[in-house]
């Protein structure tokens, strides 16, 4: 099975279906593409590929800045999400590190690479995967020099609030946060972290632009940290270019386009909401609560597993991603994304009847 979802290649590969044709419940990606400003400023900018983009960034995290409303100085930007998760972690060099689980697997490989050892702090079923403060604090402790944790969590969709973000900062010596599917939460305000570097030296806050504004292909992410020790490191070992140019201006000026931004919010909180409606009444499906895009299920009965539906609606060239290859999920677990009402309405038939 994917180690990733949205791996279009494998599996026009293994299945014989035409990327183009594919509709990817997998990947996560907002699913109104590209916002005309975006394709504007590339067509009339095109000339920009034949010169280096500014080696500082200035203009774009000038832009990133005003967005998330912190300092500049406290942004550093790299070929997308998983870049800034490796070089972070390559430089703080963690002995040991609690991962929140089941969770994106490029954690649990960067942290491998750089010896450290690992333990998985998993987000219980009999409490819907919701993460148990408490119990958290009580594993914190001088031994550990690292917690990571994705807000709103992937694949689980459950997220936690700044006040107990606080209360893992006020006990850990330094927190990763993985924001790559904030943006998309109707409680955003209440869930995100950005506003809390200025207070913590040992935060570092990772978004990506992939998801939310629908461009995985110019691998263009951020990280957020006030703690000047880790972003001499970091820029010390960071490729000056990292950022190519299309990247720089599309950064530049995706983060400004506020009606895209509210459109993707308003779509994906109306077609979540008929999501859950219309599947809710499948008694052998279980949905749980989410404060992202995607929504983690699980098969209640024994007649099928993630594997055999994945294996079925691909077949109707629809791709949902198999759970069962995230840390501490079986083959009971499948999580898909939120999509135009056509697919989705796609999706809820194909379940209906297998599921039924």
């Amino acid at each position: 099975m994917l180690t990733h979802g949205g791996d279009l290649d494998i599996i026009e590969k293994n299945y014989n279906i035409a990327k183009k044709d594919i509709i990817d419940f997998s990947g996560n990606i907002n699913p109104l593409g590209i916002s005309s400003k975006i394709k504007d400023v590339i067509i009339n900018n095109i000339d920009v590929i034949t010169t280096y983009p500014d080696k500082d960034y200035s203009s774009l995290k000038d832009s990133i800045a005003n967005y998330c409303n912190c300092n500049k100085e406290h942004i550093i930007v790299g070929s997308g999400a998983t870049e800034i998760i490796s070089l972070f972690i390559k430089n703080l060099a963690p002995k040991n590190a609690i991962v929140i689980s089941p969770a994106y697997s490029e954690y649990e490989r960067e942290l491998k690479n750089n010896n450290c050892n690992i333990i998985y702090f998993y987000l219980k079923e009999e409490e819907d995967f919701l993460l148990n403060i408490n119990r958290l604090l009580d594993i914190i402790n001088d031994d550990i020099d690292l917690v990571v944790l994705c807000n709103p969590n992937n694949p689980t969709g459950t997220a936690i609030n700044t006040d107990e973000i606080k209360l893992i900062l006020d006990k850990a010596k330094f927190l990763m946060i993985d924001e790559t599917y904030n943006e998309f939460s109707s409680d955003f305000d209440d869930i995100c972290s950005t506003s809390l570097v200025n207070d913590y030296d040992n935060l570092f806050v990772i978004r990506g632009t992939s998801k939310f504004f629908s461009t995985p292909g110019i691998r263009l992410g951020y990280g957020i940290c006030k703690n000047k020790n880790i972003l001499e490191k970091i820029n010390i070992y960071k490729d000056p270019w990292s950022v190519n140019s299309f990247a720089n201006l599309i950064g530049i000026t995706m983060f400004n386009d506020k009606d895209y931004i509210k459109k993707t919010k308003d779509l994906i909180f109306k077609e979540k909401e008929y999501m859950f409606k219309e599947l809710s009444t499948l008694k052998n499906l279980k949905l749980y609560k989410t404060k992202s895009n995607f929504i983690l299920c699980k098969i209640l009965n024994n007649k099928t597993t993630s594997t055999k539906l994945f294996e079925s609606l691909i077949k109707e060239n629809i791709l949902i991603r198999d759970a069962k290859s995230f840390v501490s999920l079986d083959d009971s677990f499948f999580r898909f994304c939120i999509l135009s009402r056509e697919h989705n309405k796609m999706l809820i038939e194909k379940l209906k009847n297998i599921l039924k």
